[in-house]
């Protein structure tokens, strides 16, 4: 402890800054020095005791603790876990209290097995000008105002979040006042309130969607889904079971999109992509027309088992394409929401069984294929085929190719004059 004490404050501030607040607290108990070293602290961090009994010694703790902290120094985060027991009046005044202290991140998540208590934040929290970060997870929220402004909000995540109001403007409402908006993730576990989750972020950069349905949740009519506009996009990750993708544009600036669709229009998705450099695809419906545009800056392709009419497509318009890999479906993977992520959503069925020559070779195969990877590989004629095809095509400048019996298991091989050793 001695040698601790000889550190500067601003070191020591950072160091306690890492521990739960109530741990922070109790070195004032160390010595005469540290009496007051935790009113500098600049996070508060709580989670609310799972007997409801303990609550009320816990909240007071908050009220505490942001009462005798140093008014002086700002709040730079704030992280709340909270159970439905929690009062809605503490969460609105804590919030309120961050806020005038020129809060920077805010993370706040309502944890039960049942429902959900409809939280009424500050209206102040909605024209926070220091707020950089915001995380609302698994919140009801209600009496979203009209007037929404976060001049700093650089990223912000929104995971199974409902509104009180039926009206699917409020989101839009709320991301028009994100004007330097970053980073947004976006959660959906069902579409009881909102049908249409419209993102339009001119300065928006990364994007992810995550559309999966929570078991008892009810199936999403055809109207339900999203409308996208956000031209500046660099990173894109969609992960949508039933929801729909209504509107798009054009994404001219995009690096990696990662696109895995249940239903839905994949045509006019991928005509949003094509200036993707690395790409990764699983999509469940059959190729009924082209997409529009080549993909000529793509240099990597990660495609499912289930979309190799999609990867055949993408294959003839992607002349520098330097790795190829194929993912086979992951169906046996338990049903949890985080596999179902991972999971594939076609059948066994659903994956091409024959194979047909190209009539022509990408120039791809010629020019500048030099790796290929296939995740579990089952050795059916099809899949020989292909795996054959590829080989023999791109001979000149392959170096490597990767084969995996099963999704866990990689056996590596490479290639010689002599052909494919593993």
């Amino acid at each position: 402890m001695d040698r601790l004490s000889l550190l500067p404050d601003d070191l020591i501030f950072k160091i306690l800054s890492f521990f739960p607040s109530r741990a922070v607290v109790t070195t004032s108990l160390f010595s005469k020095r540290w009496c007051s070293l935790w009113k500098h602290v600049p996070n508060l961090g709580y989670s609310d005791p799972h007997i409801e009994s303990e609550y009320w010694s816990a909240s007071r703790f908050i009220d505490k603790f942001l009462l005798l902290q140093d008014n002086a120094h700002a709040l730079q985060t704030l992280y709340l876990c909270v159970n439905r027991s929690c009062p809605p009046a503490d969460i609105e005044t804590w919030v309120g209290v961050a806020v005038s202290r020129g809060v920077r991140d805010i993370l706040f998540y309502q944890y039960s097995r049942t429902w959900y208590s409809p939280i009424r934040f500050p209206r102040s929290l909605y024209t926070c000008e220091t707020l950089v970060t915001l995380s609302l997870l698994h919140t009801f929220i209600v009496d979203v105002p009209l007037a929404i402004c976060f001049p700093s909000l650089k990223s912000l995540t929104l995971e199974s979040v409902d509104f009180l109001l039926s009206d699917d403007d409020i989101v839009h409402r709320l991301l028009s006042g994100c004007r330097v908006l970053e980073d947004l993730k976006v959660v959906r576990w069902g579409y009881d309130v909102l049908k249409t989750f419209k993102i339009m972020v001119p300065s928006l950069q990364r994007l992810t969607v995550e559309d999966v349905l929570i078991n008892g949740n009810p199936v999403p009519g055809p109207d339900a889904g999203f409308v996208i506009k956000a031209p500046c996009l660099k990173s894109l990750a969609i992960t949508s079971k039933f929801g729909s993708f209504h509107s798009l544009v054009k994404m001219p600036y995009l690096v990696k999109a990662n696109i895995k669709l249940q239903h839905g229009d994949s045509k006019n998705l991928l005509g949003c992509v094509t200036s993707a450099k690395h790409l990764s695809l699983c999509l469940k419906q059959r190729m009924d027309s082209y997409p529009i545009g080549d993909f000529s800056q793509l240099v990597s392709l990660k495609v499912c088992t289930c979309s190799l009419d999609w990867y055949r497509l993408i294959l003839s318009r992607a002349p520098k394409l330097r790795v190829l890999r194929f993912q086979g479906q992951e169906n046996l993977l338990p049903s949890s929401y985080i596999n179902d992520l991972k999971k594939c959503y076609s059948s066994s069925e659903d994956v091409q069984t024959q194979w047909e020559r190209p009539s022509s070779v990408p120039d791809c195969l010629i020019s500048s294929l030099e790796t290929i990877e296939w995740m579990d590989y089952k050795g059916t004629e099809a899949e020989n085929s292909e795996l054959k095809y590829l080989r023999e095509n791109s001979r000149r400048l392959l170096k490597t190719m990767t084969l995996s019996k099963y999704w866990y298991s990689l056996h590596e091989g490479v290639l010689t004059n002599d052909g494919l050793e593993i």
